[in-house]
């Protein structure tokens, strides 16, 4: 009895120093490589780019997943799946690692004076409309805060959709972005998108 109990010890030691010992590489390959890229660098537009997002950030929405408390209706089918498999540890070594990762440039063309207007949106809002300036929040070069995602160089396909989803009750935590997408027309979503796609 004595035997097998050690022996009982000497396994669960064994696989919880090989989980230890998993690398964020070994997690996102694990993990998010299919859709994200091992990099998070993803080069498809319906699936966000990782690589360099915030911290803080990337922990709040695999949380939000997990507890379905997002409702994003073209990805939490499968992201509520995924993550209702993830620990808390695993879930902050996915976070901090792919917050390490060297974003990349996006190489999607964009329009030239679609990102010209973007841009002015961006860093001044629109006084007019009630628009503020989304720098305010994500950062002079979209680079994110600790209160705010990241968003330089994303696919403007995937913000597209995003900001639309913030008009729903799908991102109940996003209470501001709810109420500044009633200030934006489609237009000035595009030409935001487009610039901020651009940003390297």
């Amino acid at each position: 009895m004595k035997i097998r109990f050690a022996l009982c010890l000497i396994a669960l030691s064994a696989a919880w120093q090989t989980h230890a010992a998993d690398t964020g590489e070994d997690l996102a390959r694990q993990w998010c490589a299919n859709c994200h890229t091992v990099s998070g660098n993803s080069t498809q537009p319906m699936f966000p780019r990782l690589a360099g997002q915030q911290y803080d950030y990337l922990l709040q929405q695999l949380q939000a997943f997990r507890n379905k408390s997002r409702h994003d209706r073209a990805a939490h089918d499968y992201m509520w799946g995924m993550t209702a498999a993830l620990d808390d540890a695993t879930i902050e070594g996915l976070a901090r690692y792919f917050s390490t990762q060297k974003p990349e440039p996006n190489p999607a063309p964009v329009d030239d004076a679609l990102a010209n207007a973007g841009k002015q949106l961006y860093q001044n809002g629109n006084p007019a409309a009630g628009t503020p300036a989304c720098a305010s929040c994500h950062g002079a070069n979209a680079e994110g805060t600790a209160i705010a995602p990241r968003l330089a160089g994303q696919h403007a396909e995937y913000l597209t959709k995003q900001l639309h989803v913030f008009g729903t009750n799908q991102r109940p935590a996003a209470v501001a972005m709810q109420e500044i997408i009633k200030t934006l027309k489609e237009s000035d979503i595009q030409a935001v998108t487009a610039y901020l796609q651009s940003v390297r």
